[in-house]
């Protein structure tokens, strides 16, 4: 900053338009879907079909750790398309990719599949790709997500298009298996640093079952099965409220707003779900063990702070 200026005339804009495959204030929409969202699976391929660095950049170097080894962070995949197939088409690269990918980790039968601003532009048409190989295969399930760079202003957009796809397509495709009178989904929270276990920690101790993470240390298949949760617990709306609207339209599951990163926001949302189930007394032991482990040490940093 020039002398005289204030940092706050810097501050990053949202919903602004960026630069497809530059991740420097804002994603694109390709990374909205794929970085944000759907690569937080701990049991699913992710296959980008473009060129390598659009693999490369939505990598999952962020903190969403999983609680199988963390699958999802030490893999990435990519069609590697070349200038070839960007004048000849990249079809049949694309099946090549996948049925390769299947191969290399046979205990893995859950696959999505992204376009790039590339593909896009060239017409590349995944869906029968992927049923082909859906077919060929018999035993798999695969996700497509036709979000390039392009396609909006921000990331914003990415996460929009997969939402809404994942509703379209998947929702409702599956049959969780019930083990509680109580269960929710717990929507847009990434396992931030582990922020998921802790939430799965208190809702364990409430009785309430999680049927879908949407999609911090998520599956595939229970995302499938959001359509039996009795409540929707939201909590970054701008990544994930859009499913939480339309199972409210489709399924009739109410939907509440959390914040579950400070102490008095995680008290107030362990009280809102547990007052929907009328199990207010469960979320106040909770509450009342965790304040009796922790408030003494936030006290300590509070003196000194």
């Amino acid at each position: 900053k020039e002398k005289g200026e204030d940092t706050t005339q810097f501050l990053p804009s949202a919903h602004v338009e960026t630069i497809p495959g530059s991740l420097s204030e804002r994603g694109c929409s390709y990374c909205g879907a794929k970085l944000v969202i759907g690569g937080v699976l701990k049991d699913t391929i992710q296959l980008i079909h473009g060129p390598v660095g659009c693999a490369y950049d939505t990598w999952h170097t962020k903190r969403y750790p999983s609680d199988n080894g963390n699958f999802q962070l030490k893999y990435v995949w990519s069609s590697d398309m070349k200038e070839q197939h960007v004048v000849f088409g990249g079809e049949k690269l694309l099946k090549k990719a996948m049925l390769e990918a299947f191969a290399e980790f046979p205990d893995i039968k859950r696959m999505m599949v992204y376009t790039t601003c590339s593909t896009a532009l060239i017409g590349d048409d995944i869906k029968p790709v992927v049923k082909e190989v859906e077919k060929e295969l018999g035993d798999v399930d695969i996700f497509t997500v036709e979000c390039p760079g392009f396609a909006g202003v921000s990331q914003s957009k990415g996460h929009h298009v997969f939402n809404m796809g994942w509703m379209t397509d998947k929702v409702g495709t599956y049959e969780p298996e019930i083990t509680s009178p109580y269960t929710i989904n717990v929507i847009g929270d990434y396992n931030i640093q582990g922020d998921t276990f802790v939430m799965e920690k208190y809702m364990e101790k409430m009785g309430i079952q999680i049927i879908a993470h949407f999609t911090g240390n998520g599956t595939y298949d229970s995302l499938r099965g959001m359509h039996r949760a009795q409540l929707n617990v939201t909590n970054c709306a701008r990544s994930a409220g859009y499913i939480a609207n339309e199972l409210k339209k489709k399924y009739g599951i109410p939907r509440i707003d959390v914040d579950t990163w400070g102490f008095d926001y995680a008290k107030e949302g362990l009280r809102k779900i547990g007052a929907f189930f009328g199990i207010e007394d469960r979320a106040e032991a909770v509450i009342a063990e965790e304040v009796a482990k922790y408030e003494s040490k936030l006290e300590w940093y509070k003196e000194r702070l």
